[in-house]
């Protein structure tokens, strides 16, 4: 092709497009970019690889936020909260749960005298006290632990609930369980038996120890409050020793209540004591 064939009349170029230098030198740049790009990579994973970490800069565990996620809070105390006087595995501690005697009592009777009597059936009475809850169970055991142990009678005064030998009888002033005690307390004609006598709970929600209690003895107690008299739960007491063909002593417990709180004259508290019986 002539050169008067890439120019017009005018005397501009309408040849074919010339490829300029700085164009054929970008596009050699941008051939060689990529090389340069992984020759770039390579020397700084060297160079990492070469470089000397810190050991507070080292990572040996994921955080706390990459295993448990960032709406799970993670606490790290890096000191301990626990005194020195508190031991690691601290010593099992033994609750104490009742009152025990570890001593025996000073009694009016010889102890050798009591184990003596346990060898004949036939001088042992089993006697068990029931009634309503407040009749007054336990203090008429007490009476009776009175009259026979020496070392109480300073504390006549005190309440001794000698049978709830449980905390939290003595906290709540109830029976929850049935509790023996034996003693050696004489008849009318002076002789001497020995006494097993089981204090029973007069709460109607213990009334399996009630019916365990009857069981194992002889007769029955019935204490009967004398205001209150005979309500529901004692009539259900009485079907039940009947039902267990025991024999029924009747206690009537509480007289000064009827002079004290119902201020009724004798001949009145004659007729409450008859209608009662």
């Amino acid at each position: 092709m002539d050169d008067q064939d890439l120019y017009d009349e005018f005397g501009n170029y309408i040849g074919p497009e010339i490829v300029s230098d700085q164009e054929s030198e970008s596009e050699a740049s941008m051939d060689e970019e990529p090389e340069e790009k992984e020759e770039i990579e390579e020397l700084t994973s060297i160079k990492k690889q070469t470089a000397v970490i810190l050991h507070e800069d080292k990572k040996y565990y994921p955080t706390a936020v990459e295993v448990y996620g960032p709406d799970v809070e993670a606490i790290v105390q890096e000191e301990d909260t626990q005194t020195l006087e508190d031991p690691i595995v601290k010593p099992i501690i033994k609750k104490k749960f009742s009152f025990v005697e570890k001593d025996l009592p000073k009694s009016n009777f010889d102890f050798e005298f009591m184990t003596d009597l346990m060898d004949y059936p036939a001088l042992i009475r089993n006697v068990a006290l029931v009634g309503n809850i407040h009749s007054g169970k336990t203090s008429f055991v007490d009476c009776l632990i009175y009259q026979t142990r020496l070392d109480l009678i300073e504390q006549h005064e005190k309440e001794l609930k000698y049978t709830d030998t449980l905390i939290v009888e003595k906290e709540r002033g109830i029976s929850t369980k049935s509790t023996p005690v034996t003693l050696v307390l004489p008849d009318t004609k002076e002789k001497s038996f020995l006494i097993n006598i089981l204090d029973v709970p007069g709460h109607i929600n213990f009334s399996d120890e009630v019916a365990a209690s009857i069981r194992l003895c002889d007769g029955v107690v019935l204490v009967v409050d004398v205001v209150e008299g005979i309500n529901v739960n004692v009539q259900r007491l009485i079907k039940y020793a009947l039902q267990e063909q025991m024999a029924i002593t009747l206690c009537i417990n509480k007289i000064d209540r009827l002079i004290l709180e119902l201020k009724l004259p004798p001949l009145d508290a004659y007729y409450k004591l008859k209608q009662l019986i």
